[in-house]
């Protein structure tokens, strides 16, 4: 009996770790903590977002306190639903919400893109690591904070976006940054089964 406490208590506190992980990464971003921040990630991470997408966590945090500066400070709910725990080696999907204020064509909006953060975590010497970052896109909206504006889109651009973050990427479209329109996204679901698919063989030490 003792025994099968001992596990319980392990997997409690792994998950615990894990989660508060994640929300201290996203946190520590949006405060503009990045030795917090750059702390939650391993030195080998790779991150993917809609601007950002290379190895390195201290890499992504630098690149973060630049791209801050540029573009005004997003934010970002996360809610940590799922962990799975295989040793040393980690996997953490989490609902979350991005907010984010933009002023295209002079008419301040508000978009939120609904989504999920996933992360590959590892433990080293005793603490859990990011190992990777990845959103899988769900849906976003775009609306001007103004409700007597007209929203300022070009329905026929909109159209050519990938639906389950078009609004996202037609504010980065923009700014002048390019967005990928190969991105996880509910809108595939193939692409994202094999994701998932993938992840698990690495959870189970096959990569």
């Amino acid at each position: 009996m003792q025994l099968d406490d001992d596990k319980r208590l392990r997997a409690l506190l792994d998950r615990e770790e894990l989660f508060d992980l994640v929300r201290r990464e996203r946190f520590a971003r949006d405060q503009r903590r990045f030795d917090t921040m750059s702390a939650c990630f391993h030195k080998d991470a790779y991150i993917r977002t809609s601007w950002y997408d290379a190895r390195g966590g201290e890499a992504y945090v630098e690149a973060t306190r630049k791209w801050m500066g540029a573009t005004g400070n997003s934010k970002h709910w996360v809610f940590p639903a799922f962990a799975q725990v295989n040793g040393d080696r980690a996997t953490v999907e989490s609902p979350a919400m991005i907010f984010n204020r933009a002023r295209p064509d002079d008419i301040e909006v508000d978009v939120h893109v609904f989504c999920r953060f996933f992360s590959r975590a590892v433990r080293e010497t005793g603490t859990w690591k990011l190992m990777s970052f990845e959103v899988l896109f769900e849906r976003d909206i775009m609306k001007p904070v103004n409700p007597s504006d007209v929203l300022p889109v070009d329905w026929s651009l909109l159209a050519t976006m990938r639906p389950s973050y078009k609004f996202l990427t037609y504010i980065q479209h923009k700014r002048g940054v390019t967005v990928s329109p190969d991105l996880l996204g509910d809108d595939r679901p193939d692409e994202l089964s094999a994701f998932h698919a993938g992840e698990e063989r690495w959870l189970a030490g096959h990569e």
